[in-house]
C-alpha cells in the first residue's frame, strides 16, 4: 500500500468520523453516559458518579472525566461528548500501525491500521460511544508499548504501557489490564522469554497503575465503601463469569462468533484467514513473527464468551488484534480466488449501500449515490495498471469509505429523527423550560435528559401529575398516558406528536418502508 493512498485513506476516515460526531448521541447508554458527564461537570464533583442524582455503580469513571473536561472546554455539544472517545479510536490505529510494523513491517502496519479503522466495528464505536472506545485504544496502546520494551527495552515504553493499561482500567475496569496481560503473556511464553519476568523495572507497572487509580478508588469508597471497591475489582467483570453480577442473559458461547463477521467487515475473509493460518502455525510449532494478536484475540475471546451476559460491543476491545491478523494473511495471500471472494464482499457492501440509500431512505439519498458510483469509478480509473491485489485494497477501502460517508452523513441522521426522546429533549431546550415545568410520564430516556439540559421528573400517572400540572407545564408521555390524562380531565391547550423507535436496537422493521409505520410509535408533548 503506498504511502499516498495510505494519507487518502486517514483523511477520508477522519471525514468519515467528523460527519459521525456531529449525529445525535444514542439511546440507552451513550445518552446515559453524556448525560451524567454535563452533570458531573455542573456539579463540579469529579471522583464520585451521579445518574440522575442517585449514586452510580456500574462503569469506572475515565469516560466522564473526560467528556466532562471536554464539555468544559468546547460547551455542550455532539461532538464534544465524542471528541475524547474519537481521539482514542484514532490513538487506536496509530498503535495498531506501531505494534504491526514493529513484526511485520510497513506494509503490514498499513494494511492492519486501514483494516482496523476501515471496519464496521470502528464506525460504530466512533459513532455510538461508549467506554468501549476508549478500552480499545489503550489495549492495543499497552499491547504495542510492551512488546516494544520486550524488543527494546526502553524505559518510555514500559512506562507508557503502564499508563495505557491504567487508562484502560479506569475506562472499562479489570479488562483494560487482563486483555494486554494475556497477549504480551502470548509473547512471553511462545518466545519463552521467561528472564523477563524476573526484570525489576516490571515493578514499574503496578506502581504507576494503582496510583493512577487511586482518586477514583477515593470516590468508589466515599460513595459504596468497600463494596464499591469489590464491585470494580471483581463483580463488575469477573463476577459476570462467575455469576455474581446481576447482569445475565440467555447468549450461547458462540454468541461472539458471529460478532466478528459483521464487525470486521469488510475485510472478515482476511481476519478468518489470519486467525486460521496463526492457529495452525501454532499446532505445527512453525514460528510466528509475534504472538500477541493471536492469544490476545482467542483469550480474551474466550473470556469474553464465557461471561453470562454478552453485548456486541464488547467484542470491540481485539478487533485491532484481529486487523493486524488480517493485514498478514492479505500479505501472505497469494490465491486469486480470496481476491475474487473480496470483490464479491465489496460489491455486496457497495449495493447494499445503494439500496439503503435508493430504497430504504430515497428523500436526498441519490446525491449520495452519484457521489458514491464517481468516486469508486475514480479509484478503478487509478488504480487500473497497479498489481491486482492493490486494485482490489484500493476498490474496497474506497467502497467502505464511501459508504461510510453515506451512513453518517445521510442515513444516521434520518434514522435519528425517530429517537422521539431526543427531539422531544431539544424542544423544551428551545423552549427554556426548567425542571419545575417539564415532566415525563410512564416515559422517560437518557437521550431526554440530556438534550433537556436537566434529569427529567418521573411521573407514575394523572393523580401525581394532576399537583404540577399548571400555565406553561409540559408533560412527555405515550399514547396510553395521554389517553389517561384526557379521561382524568388534564386536557392540554397544545400537542405535539413525535415518531419514537430504539435506534440502537434497529431491525429490519424501521429500515423496510413498507413495514416501518407498523414498528413506529408515538411520543406527545403535552403542553397546559
Amino acid at each position: 500500500m503506498s504511502t499516498r493512498a495510505f494519507t487518502l485513506t486517514l483523511l477520508g476516515l477522519l471525514v468519515v468520523v467528523i460527519v459521525g460526531s456531529l449525529i445525535d448521541v444514542m439511546e440507552v447508554d451513550a445518552a446515559q453516559y453524556a448525560s451524567m458527564s454535563r452533570d458531573m461537570l455542573q456539579q463540579d464533583d469529579w471522583l464520585q458518579l451521579f445518574h440522575r442524582g442517585d449514586p452510580y455503580l456500574d462503569k469506572p469513571p475515565m469516560l466522564f472525566w473526560l467528556s466532562a473536561l471536554s464539555f468544559k472546554l468546547f460547551g455542550v455539544h455532539n461532538w464534544s461528548y465524542k471528541l475524547p472517545s474519537i481521539l482514542f479510536a484514532f490513538l487506536g490505529i496509530f498503535a495498531t500501525y506501531r505494534f504491526a510494523a514493529l513484526h511485520y513491517g510497513r506494509e503490514v502496519a498499513r494494511l492492519a491500521a486501514v483494516m482496523f479503522g476501515a471496519s464496521a466495528a470502528f464506525l460504530i464505536m466512533t459513532n455510538d460511544v461508549r467506554c468501549d472506545t476508549i478500552l480499545t485504544g489503550s489495549v492495543i496502546t499497552a499491547i504495542w508499548m510492551g512488546s516494544a520494551w520486550m524488543e527494546q527495552r526502553r524505559w518510555w515504553q514500559l512506562i507508557g504501557c503502564a499508563f495505557a493499561i491504567a487508562v484502560g482500567m479506569l475506562a472499562k475496569g479489570p479488562m483494560g489490564l487482563v486483555a494486554p496481560v494475556l497477549a504480551l503473556g502470548g509473547e512471553v511464553i511462545f518466545k519463552r522469554r521467561w528472564r523477563i519476568l524476573l526484570d525489576p523495572r516490571l515493578w514499574l507497572i503496578p506502581l504507576i497503575v494503582g496510583t493512577a487509580l487511586v482518586p477514583m478508588c477515593i470516590g468508589l469508597y466515599e460513595q459504596h465503601g468497600m463494596h464499591g471497591i469489590r464491585f470494580y475489582f471483581w463483580e463488575q467483570s469477573f463476577g459476570r463469569i462467575t455469576g455474581e453480577n446481576r447482569w445475565k442473559d440467555d447468549s450461547s458461547m458462540l454468541f461472539f462468533t458471529h460478532e466478528v463477521l459483521w464487525q470486521m467487515l469488510p475485510w472478515v475473509l482476511f481476519v478468518l484467514l489470519g486467525i486460521w493460518g496463526a492457529v495452525k502455525a501454532l499446532r505445527q510449532r512453525d514460528p510466528l513473527a509475534e504472538y500477541a494478536s493471536i492469544t490476545g484475540a482467542i483469550l480474551v475471546f474466550v473470556a469474553l464468551s464465557l461471561s453470562q451476559f454478552k453485548l456486541p460491543h464488547y467484542l470491540y476491545v481485539i478487533t485491532p488484534l484481529f486487523a493486524v491478523l488480517g493485514a498478514a494473511a492479505w500479505k501472505a495471500s497469494s490465491r486469486l480466488i480470496f481476491l475474487h471472494m473480496q470483490i464479491g464482499v465489496t460489491i455486496l457492501l457497495g449495493g447494499l449501500t445503494v439500496f439503503l440509500a435508493a430504497y430504504c431512505f430515497p428523500v436526498g439519498g441519490w446525491p449520495f449515490i452519484v457521489l458514491m458510483l464517481a468516486l469508486i469509478g475514480i479509484v478503478v480509473f487509478i488504480s487500473r495498471k497497479s498489481v491486482p491485489k492493490d486494485r482490489v485494497l484500493h476498490l474496497t477501502i474506497a467502497t467502505w469509505l464511501v459508504s461510510a460517508f453515506i451512513l453518517n452523513a445521510h442515513l444516521y441522521p434520518q434514522l435519528m429523527h425517530y429517537q422521539a426522546n431526543a427531539q422531544a429533549g431539544k424542544w423544551a431546550k428551545e423552549q427554556g423550560l426548567a425542571p419545575d415545568h417539564f415532566f415525563g410520564m410512564q416515559v422517560s430516556g437518557t437521550a431526554l435528559d440530556f438534550y433537556a439540559g436537566h434529569p427529567v421528573r418521573w411521573l407514575s400517572d394523572a393523580g401525581e401529575a394532576r399537583p404540577v400540572i399548571g400555565p406553561g407545564v409540559v408533560i412527555y408521555t405515550d399514547r396510553e398516558r395521554y389517553k389517561e390524562l384526557i379521561a382524568a380531565d388534564l386536557v392540554p391547550k397544545e400537542v405535539i406528536e413525535f415518531p419514537d423507535y430504539s435506534v440502537q436496537m434497529l431491525d429490519l422493521d424501521l429500515i423496510l418502508p413498507y413495514s416501518r409505520a407498523s414498528a413506529i410509535r408515538s411520543r406527545f408533548l403535552l403542553r397546559y
